[in-house]
């Protein structure tokens, strides 16, 4: 579900969908995220569905709510490492370290060839 969400954010960003279109996925689909159990994508889609509520109440603007937006994607992006404690004499801590744009999570595209002999 995970991936799913993103790809919504990205094309509701991109105007491929519009905000209903947004708002219509998420509410047909959030039972489905909350038994993946994948809590980065329910967290996401929990604050997405209160932002949603916000801006229908006008607590929040359009505008907000794009921003907003843009830094659940950028969050959903950026991968989290813990790099494990080093053994040496010397007390020494764990490191998280953030890798950006080295992983490519774009939509996976299946190619299909149709071919035949002669």
């Amino acid at each position: 579900m995970f991936n799913e969400l993103l790809n919504q954010i990205e094309g509701h960003q991109n105007t491929d969908s519009t905000l209903r279109d947004l708002q219509t996925w998420l509410l047909s689909n959030l039972q489905n995220i909350l038994d993946s159990g994948d809590t980065v994508a329910i967290d996401i889609a929990n604050q997405i569905d209160a932002d949603l509520v916000q801006l229908g109440e006008d607590v929040i603007d359009e505008k907000t709510l794009q921003e907003r937006l843009e830094r659940y994607r950028s969050s959903m992006e950026t991968i989290l490492i813990d790099l494990p404690k080093q053994h040496h004499d010397i007390p020494s801590t764990s490191v998280n370290e953030t890798i950006r744009s080295q992983v490519d999570l774009s939509p996976v595209t299946d190619l299909y060839l149709s071919h035949a002999f002669a």
